[in-house]
């Protein structure tokens, strides 16, 4: 329905649940994708696991790395911390899909209305679940997203600003690290494959095609790593053209100015 027609199911490496909490309407699952990042992995969960904001799941998928560390990294890691969560639950691909893929797994599989996804090699700041959740409470909004704080090979800050159709259509400013709706995902058919990258600019004017609103909140609450090995920089920079004429091609329709 949402991705590739060859997507099998997952198969279930972990899972421990705490069923009576599944019915909270705060309860907010947390997706994280990995793909051969063993030496990030347990920075970004440790992250997560430290939020402020209790009434957590994690839900993680690993799209089918081609090192062991990984599996038994995370599986080990879950183990040790199966109580601080509501819900856990460990996927693996039996064939590697690609970050939309892997999301929409994750998603599917969650039991909650409200998401929160981040790639293994990210972070979150202490407050970042409970800062992002109250904002979307206090809004109509279907998501949030907040400025992020690059680290790693660069050190800045990111470039995230007021959600506005007009300059999203020209180019993607609002990463990933995001709050959303489970409606809003399923509204719009979840992420789409995209050969070379861009899936979330992809998802990002599919919230746009569908007037589905989203809100900024300023103030740095994730961190998200640059390093050679990051999709971003070994396949989306490289084809940064052909993407430019996929995403025109794909959402041909550019939103009226704004007067």
């Amino acid at each position: 329905m949402y991705d590739k027609y060859w997507n099998p199911d997952p198969e279930i490496l972990f899972c421990h649940e705490i069923p009576s909490f599944f019915d909270d309407k705060e309860h907010i699952s947390v997706i994280v994708t990995n793909y051969n990042y063993e030496n990030y992995i347990i920075e970004c969960l440790e992250s997560i696991s430290n939020q402020t904001y209790n009434n957590l799941s994690l839900i993680i998928v690993d799209d089918n790395s081609d090192r062991f560390e990984s599996i038994e990294i995370i599986s080990d890691w879950m183990n040790k911390n199966k109580h601080r969560f509501i819900s856990m639950k460990f996927l693996k691909n039996s064939m590697n899909q690609g970050p939309s893929a892997s999301r929409n797994t994750a998603i599917m599989h969650s039991l909650s209305e409200i998401i929160f996804i981040i790639d293994a090699d990210n972070t979150i700041m202490r407050t970042a679940i409970s800062k992002l959740y109250n904002c979307l409470n206090r809004t109509n909004a279907q998501g949030v997203y907040c400025q992020i704080a690059k680290f790693g090979d660069q050190n800045q800050i990111g470039s995230a600003d007021l959600w506005d159709p007009t300059e999203m259509f020209h180019k993607n400013y609002v990463d990933v690290m995001a709050m959303i709706k489970k409606s809003a995902w399923s509204q719009v058919g979840g992420f789409s494959h995209i050969e070379d990258g861009w899936e979330d600019y992809d998802f990002w004017l599919k919230f746009i095609d569908n007037n589905i609103d989203m809100v900024f909140l300023p103030e740095i609450l994730c961190r998200y790593r640059v390093h050679e090995s990051s999709r971003t920089a070994t396949e989306a920079y490289k084809h940064h053209d052909d993407l430019a004429i996929i995403m025109r091609y794909r959402h041909p329709e550019q939103p009226k100015t704004k007067e």
